[in-house]
């Protein structure tokens, strides 16, 4: 999994020089692989057809995620490096998919616990207003019974003492000479920053993911269910005998063939298919967006590898 997160030494241009994440005092990790890595992961999970935390559990270590420790073994870079992780995932939170902020709880447990012993541990910078919509999202799945399991893991992140409390979730450690030389494009990676931000609180597939939608099955069964007991009714018998009569000069008394007519038109047709076609639709964007990341994490990698052969 940490393919992509590639080290570099000599940044192409000052856009990706100026979103480095240093990992020793020589050598840096772009922040773009590391967002990349975090958004495959997340994507993967809530493209399962169940998002538990066992199936986090079975994705954490079938994508190997806990190697991405190993890119930065320096104990002073460690903190800037696990912060750019954290960041990325809590930059998710405020989607209105359920698995989605899930996934960010697992992932923050995750990242956290399997820090090697060695370096200690880092822990999670988090601002007031971040703490509290991680807090109203506990309260909310305890009182509704709903993400249960997340909930618990905010719970266990808690008593862990793994949130560190800061005005400033991404702390500003660049010199002023480098802000100085770098000023247009840590502006312009700001500007991405903000406008990737409102992709993902905008994502199309939480239309198929909201509570709204649960709504509206329920209301299309309540629909069908009435729908069923009106064409049972004397009335709607002799609608269709006259119906038939009609359209295919076909003269039927029987009621049951009648009803049958009835259950068998597009009147009678389901009308939760809509929910299942919007569904499947969801699915089909998640399954998309997932080749894409997992093309470009191949592609990423054997770019580096043309580079290292090059470099070598």
């Amino acid at each position: 999994m940490v393919k992509k997160t590639s080290k570099s030494r000599f940044p192409s241009t000052p856009l990706e020089a100026s979103s480095l994440v240093r990992v020793s005092k020589t050598v840096g990790i772009s922040r773009r692989a590391i967002e990349d890595d975090v958004e495959y992961l997340l994507y993967h999970f809530i493209s399962h057809p169940t998002q538990t935390f066992h199936d986090f559990d079975r994705l954490w270590h079938e994508l190997h995620f806990n190697h991405v420790h190993f890119a930065c073994v320096k104990r002073e870079f460690r903190a800037n490096y696990m912060n750019a992780f954290y960041k990325s995932f809590l930059d998710y939170f405020p989607s209105s998919i359920p698995s989605m902020k899930s996934g960010v709880l697992f992932s923050l447990y995750f990242m956290y616990i399997s820090q090697p012993a060695i370096w200690g541990k880092n822990r999670i910078r988090v601002t007031r207003d971040i703490y509290r919509s991680l807090f109203d999202f506990y309260v909310e799945s305890i009182d509704t019974d709903t993400n249960i399991e997340a909930a618990l893991i905010f719970d266990k992140l808690r008593e862990s003492e793994a949130f560190l409390f800061v005005e400033e979730q991404d702390p500003d450690g660049r010199l002023i000479d480098e802000k100085v030389e770098f000023r247009k494009a840590i502006e312009m990676n700001q500007r991405l920053q903000d406008f990737k931000n409102t992709k993902m609180n905008n994502d199309p597939i939480k239309l198929c993911s909201s509570d709204s939608l649960n709504e509206y099955k329920q209301l299309a069964l309540e629909y069908q269910q009435a729908k069923r007991e009106t064409f049972y009714t004397p009335q709607a018998t002799s609608a269709m005998k006259q119906a038939v009569k009609e359209t295919a000069n076909i003269v039927e008394t029987r009621p049951r063939l009648l009803r049958n007519f009835l259950l068998n038109s597009t009147l009678g047709q389901d009308e939760t298919n809509i929910v299942n076609q919007v569904k499947r639709t969801g699915q089909q964007l998640l399954n998309s967006k997932r080749r894409k990341l997992a093309k470009e994490a191949v592609s990423s990698h054997l770019q580096m590898d043309m580079i290292n052969r090059q470099s070598s």
